[in-house]
């Protein structure tokens, strides 16, 4: 296989190199796992890494971090052929994930949740990506009615399953305002995402993701761009081969 050159990376999607502005321009991959078959190595996680990971330590979330920054590690390696160890990450603004070494136009959110991590990769182009696990617990009215507007809060309450229609909304908001650089708790009224999927707001197209029963899942990306969704370990059959287009 050639050795790519500078400013050029490899797509998993695609099996070969290719030059970032004929694979992004227009494309966001979105790749997905099953995280209980990732192998957790620490070895090539920063420091930065590592000390968030003491935070969750002795609870339930550090398998799943640790696992999640594995992972997201191996797949940038993938895209800009460099030693796992050299990538250093970066948050910046509202907490969003970016790649400050080596220099590259890649843009990139992770999100992960009941097993499953997704990694939404663009090409100098916002993109924002958001797994929210459905549960039994009852709906919080006042939140829905904090966060949603009046017609969307009608919605959810009328909906036969008001729990997941309000994480449908709910994750498509956050998966815009990660979009857009925004905190999702600023404001998220301000947002309006219901309708079927794609939905358009404000130059963006939030697409519903299916990734497994126990998850609502949704990709922001600019209007015009088309996503490419790979289940790399296989977390549903349906989810290997759907390409969704945002027009």
């Amino acid at each position: 296989m050639e050795t790519p050159q500078r400013g050029t990376v490899r797509s998993p999607n695609q099996g070969q190199y290719l030059g970032v502005v004929e694979l992004f321009t227009r494309t966001v991959d979105v790749l997905t796992a099953d995280l209980t078959t990732v192998e957790i190595d620490e070895s090539i996680l920063s420091v930065a890494e590592l000390g968030r990971a003491l935070e969750f330590a002795m609870t339930p979330e550090l398998r799943p971090y640790l696992a999640a920054h594995t992972w997201l590690r191996q797949r940038l390696g993938e895209y800009l052929d460099c030693p796992l160890e050299d990538i250093e990450l970066e948050i910046g603004e509202q907490g969003r994930l970016g790649i400050a070494r080596p220099a590259t136009d890649l843009t990139l959110d992770l999100s992960y949740g009941d097993g499953i991590v997704a990694l939404a990769v663009g090409f100098r182009t916002p993109v924002g990506i958001n797994i929210e696990v459905v549960s039994d617990t009852k709906v919080d009215t006042d939140m829905v009615q904090r966060v949603l507007t009046r017609p969307e809060a009608n919605t959810v309450f009328s909906a036969p399953d008001m729990r997941s229609e309000f994480l449908k909304l709910w994750g498509r908001k956050k998966a815009l305002a990660r979009a857009m650089g925004r905190d999702p708790e600023d404001e998220p009224k301000t947002l309006s995402v219901m309708g079927l999927s794609p939905v358009k707001w404000d130059g963006f197209a939030v697409i519903d993701v299916k990734l497994g029963d126990g998850v609502v899942a949704a990709v922001a990306v600019p209007k015009g761009c088309s996503i490419a969704l790979t289940a790399l370990v296989d977390v549903d059959e349906k989810s290997a081969a759907q390409v969704a287009v945002a027009v």
